[in-house]
Parts: C-alpha cells; structure tokens; sequence
C-alpha cells in the first residue's frame, strides 16, 4: 500500500525564514525613519526660501501701500502659521505681523514683516527639535536667516 507523500516546510525552515526577515526589518527600518526626517528637512528649507522669494516678490511688484494692506495668504503660497499649530486665516494681515515656520510644535524660523517692506528672519526658540536644528544648521538657511531685509530695495519707489 502506498502512503500519500506530504510535503511542507520543516521548523527549522521557518525559523531561518522567520531571522533573515527579522534582520532586513533591522536594516530597514531605521533608514525609513532617516528618509522621512530628510524629507521633513528638506520641506523645511524649501518653505523658508519660497517665503522670503514670495514676500520680495511682491513687495517689488506691488509697492508699501498694498503691502500694508494685504492679506498674507495672497503674498505666498507657503502655508504660514502665526504660532505652532495656529495657521493663518484668510484674514490675516500682511504686515505687521510675525509667522513661524514650525517642526514637532517647536518654531523653526521666524518672519517678521513691518511696513516699508521690512522683513526680518529669525532663527527659532530656545527649544529645538532634530528637524530644526537641521534646518537652523544648512548653509541656505544660515545665509538668510538672523538678517533683516529691505525686500523692495532702496531705490523701488511708488
């Protein structure tokens, strides 16, 4: 009489499966983790610049009596904060007025708007988050930042 012949994985297969799944995940994951902090630092960087590009940008083409009187939310498209977690609304003045750049509720950089197109960035609060310390710490950021700026120029006059 012959018996069937059943195949499957013995335990020791498994087991070994089972490790070298285990030591990929090892590998992996921390460098998943990297990546998304990269990206969060590089959103960061990104939003700072087009903010202080925006904001010369349309101070230039629409001179100080617009500049006092607009909204903040036409001048850029960036989303900008008042205060961490406390985005702006539609009715949020230009200038003056103070918006932050915020990582893990902690305030990355400042922009500070007055009349006559003054804007000035500062470098966040004395608490600090990876990300920020990163963004606080890359050379396009430390260019700009801990300035303050005449974004018309001096000789833009309407």
């Amino acid at each position: 009489m012959n018996t069937p012949c059943h195949k499957a994985f013995t335990m020791i297969e498994l087991i070994f499966v089972i490790v070298i799944i285990g030591i990929l995940a090892a590998i992996a994951i921390p460098k998943l983790a990297a990546t998304r902090d990269d990206a969060r630092i590089t959103a960061e960087i990104s939003h700072a610049k087009n903010i202080l590009d925006n904001f010369q940008a349309y101070y230039t083409s629409q001179g100080n009596t617009v500049w006092q009187s607009a909204k903040a939310n036409i001048a850029t498209s960036v989303p900008l904060e008042t205060s961490c977690g406390n985005a702006i609304d539609p009715t949020t003045e230009l200038s003056p007025n103070t918006f932050v750049l915020c990582e893990d509720n902690v305030i990355c950089l400042s922009f500070i708007t007055i009349d006559e197109g003054n804007l000035t960035i500062t470098s966040g609060t004395v608490e600090t988050s990876v990300i920020c310390e990163a963004v606080k710490l890359d050379p396009a950021i430390a260019a700009i930042s801990n300035k303050s700026y005449q974004l018309g120029g001096e000789v833009v006059r309407r």
